[in-house]
């Protein structure tokens, strides 16, 4: 993945929303995936909801990141887990 550096302006903001079936155990992965590129994440600020018919689950955060990198890692890891396990179906 390239990231066009002229769009980004770090340190800043990264929100993410990632999505994925009900049943999937998304929260755990989110949650060693983002923490293991932006350390100082606050998990209590992860934000999980529901769809209306109760099939999907999104995941909100918004962590801190200092360079491209992180950003690219996070999307990395998230599309690896995704490959491997079925268990996110969008990240935005």
């Amino acid at each position: 993945m390239k990231l066009d550096e002229t769009l980004w302006e770090f340190p800043c903001q990264l929100p993410l929303k990632i999505m994925g079936p009900a049943d999937a155990p998304l929260r755990e992965a989110v949650e060693r995936i983002v923490l293991t590129h932006t350390p100082d994440f606050d998990i209590s600020t992860l934000e999980i909801r529901m769809s209306r018919g109760g099939k999907y689950q999104s995941i909100t955060i918004n962590t801190f990141v200092t360079h491209k990198e992180q950003v690219l890692g996070l999307y990395t890891d998230l599309a690896k887990h995704q490959e491997e396990t079925g268990h996110i179906s969008l990240v935005l």
